[in-house]
């Protein structure tokens, strides 16, 4: 199965005093142990690195460089790249649903995620449902 991890999703797995750490951390494990593929975008994780750098500091910011580094170089994680054809993509779907409570770059992620048929999406934003997509964990709200 392929999973989509959002920026509130690698924010919850990696930020020990998020509220939903735990249950993201679990679940991010069973899919791992379970063999599934991870995708995530350039600028997500250039998001979370700089979240983490300002809440707990560079080294621990440095440190999730180093893992997410790794695991790009392993079979786990994929890296999709927004550029100029996915920005304009997401520009048209954020128009034709503009009262979602999703930002552009969310719309990115919805187009790039429905570009390599990935339904699955680890994050908090039930926005995503509106538009066909399943997250994981369920009963986190």
């Amino acid at each position: 199965m392929k999973i989509f991890i959002d920026e509130i999703g690698w924010w919850a797995i990696s930020d020990k005093n998020h509220p939903l750490h735990r249950e993201m951390q679990e679940q991010f494990q069973y899919y791992l142990d379970g063999g599934h593929s991870f995708y995530t975008t350039n600028v997500i994780v250039g998001s979370v690195i700089s979240r983490l750098k300002s809440s707990i500091g560079s080294k621990k910011a440095i440190r999730f460089a180093e893992i997410i580094d790794e695991a790009w170089l392993g079979t786990h994680l994929h890296f999709l790249w927004i550029g100029r054809r996915t920005q304009r993509d997401a520009i048209k779907l954020f128009k034709k649903f503009p009262d979602y409570e999703l930002s552009l770059f969310d719309y990115a992620n919805i187009v790039l995620m429905n570009r390599r048929n990935i339904r699955f999406i680890i994050t908090t934003n039930s926005a995503y449902n509106k538009l066909g997509f399943k997250i994981v964990p369920e009963n986190q709200e």
